[in-house]
């Protein structure tokens, strides 16, 4: 994996048995950050999982991304995962954003 960007950045957990922080993309997702959570499980093991960092961070902020949504950049900078730049919309929609922002730059 990437470089670690916020080593060891704890985020509350059930009991304090698990801990998140955040590391780069590579090459294969585009070098958007992810999000590394380790837990307990009930089992008594640690368990790691991954997920997109603008995802775990919007849905930290308390907001709902339902099955076939995707967490969209309203500014298509993937590095602002500020709160108020993120948004869910439909994948289809988002695929649409992204298709008319390349179709943009190989007019110029």
């Amino acid at each position: 994996m990437g470089r670690k960007l916020e080593k060891g950045k704890k985020v509350a957990g059930k009991s304090g048995s698990s801990h998140t922080y955040y590391e780069e993309g590579s090459k294969q997702n585009g070098g958007r950050k992810i999000a590394v959570t380790r837990y307990k499980g009930k089992d008594g093991k640690w368990h790691t999982k991954t997920k997109n960092a603008a995802r775990d961070k919007y849905q930290r902020s308390g907001h709902k991304v339902h099955s076939g949504q995707d967490v969209d950049h309203k500014d298509n900078n993937k590095n602002n995962d500020s709160g108020s730049n993120l948004r869910a919309i439909s994948k289809s929609e988002n695929v649409g954003k992204e298709n008319k922002r390349r179709a943009g730059k190989k007019g110029k």
